[in-house]
């Protein structure tokens, strides 16, 4: 993990006003920006021209009070000619560079949080449309609960016929069992959100993002955020998307990593096993012992055991039925895929969590399971 950059190229310090409550408005009346907690935005960079086009959308309409932003970028070094690639982003006084020690998401997210100026810190997410919009309702949300992190819920979306299916799967309270970051519950205190602010002190003692856990670094860091006595509060309002992935395969491959990463997670913290978290590896064992035991007794034993193949056939009906009655304006053939991605994910990340290792992953996955 991390302890902070090993370069910081920071523009002259701005003067500004002092962090200030924000009322039960909502913050729709404030007007000056020293009526604004100052924020420290960071913008991992591991696209160069997705950052550019951050930086540049958060420069064009900004956050109203005191800022900066943190681009926080690989190790420096590698160009013959010794330039920053990133210095021409960050030719405004509100930007800086971090440079961290790793190109991991977590060395990086680190650095830029350990070298942030201000107490409430924003990790701009893919999805999240506009972020100044975002930050401004987490940041009114933080002052009036005292919430130490805010954020909302994972909405997943797709273009195509079966992306649609699996996103209404994965957004379905079949997909991964009901969750209080889904879209539709209300606000209030949760176990993990989709973060857009987290205070600094609370990020500070929680020790940060742990390289070890990097399918599930966020959820794993707001349960040591909890644990030492801090709220993850949730706004449904709050919603940031995520484009699903574009066939069954994919779902398959991104919902197995999910598993195994969740396992590692609950081997490390034994005490948030939970149900839900193991239903679906159960439910993979039990369809595993059905169909061996209807093929091997039949075989072996009587040809009376064939009924043990009934145990599948009542796992997709009772999962079509639950589509019917979750998707119930959808038509025939989409309620049909919509039914093959709902067992995908249940028996992809069942999978995942039984034999799953929970390795880092190399590149960049279409979109982020959710947690």
């Amino acid at each position: 993990m991390a302890s902070g950059g090993e370069g910081l190229n920071r523009g002259p310090d701005r003067a500004g006003g002092p962090d200030a409550g924000v009322g039960a408005d909502g913050g729709g009346g404030r007007q000056t920006a020293d009526e604004w907690p100052a924020v420290s935005v960071i913008v991992p960079v591991q696209d160069e021209a997705y950052a550019r086009a951050v930086v540049e959308g958060l420069l064009a309409d900004p956050y109203p009070g005191e800022f900066e932003i943190l681009l926080a970028a690989p190790p420096a070094g590698g160009r013959p000619d010794g330039d920053d690639p990133l210095a021409s982003i960050a030719s405004d006084p509100r930007v800086a560079v971090v440079h961290a020690k790793s190109s991991s998401k977590a060395a990086l997210v680190n650095a830029a949080a350990f070298a942030a100026r201000y107490a409430i810190l924003s990790r701009v997410r893919r999805g999240g449309g506009n972020w100044v919009e975002l930050l401004k309702r987490a940041v009114a949300a933080m002052e009036v609960t005292g919430a130490d992190v805010v954020g909302g819920t994972w909405v997943a979306f797709g273009l195509g016929s079966a992306e649609q299916a699996i996103s209404r799967a994965l957004n379905s309270s079949l997909g991964v069992g009901p969750r209080p970051s889904r879209a539709g519950v209300g606000k209030g205190p949760v176990d993990s959100v989709r973060m857009v602010a987290i205070r600094r002190d609370a990020y500070e003692r929680a020790g940060g993002l742990v390289e070890a856990f990097a399918g599930a670094q966020d959820w794993e860091l707001q349960l040591r955020v909890r644990r030492a006595g801090g709220m993850v509060w949730l706004d449904p309002s709050l919603a940031l998307r995520g484009r699903t992935p574009a066939s069954a395969g994919e779902l398959a491959k991104l919902m197995f990593r999910a598993g195994a990463w969740r396992r590692r997670v609950i081997a490390a913290h034994a005490n948030t096993s939970t149900p839900r978290y193991l239903v679906p590896p159960a439910l993979v064992v039990v369809l595993f012992l059905a169909l061996a035991g209807a093929g091997a007794g039949g075989l072996l034993v009587s040809p009376g055991w064939w009924w043990l193949a009934l145990t599948p056939a009542a796992y997709g009906l009772a999962m079509a039925l639950g589509v019917a009655a979750t998707a119930p304006g959808l038509r025939v053939g989409g309620k049909i895929r919509m039914w093959w991605a709902v067992m995908v994910i249940h028996l992809s990340w069942g999978a995942g969590f039984l034999v799953g290792r929970g390795r880092r992953r190399q590149g960049r996955a279409r979109t982020a399971a959710p947690s």
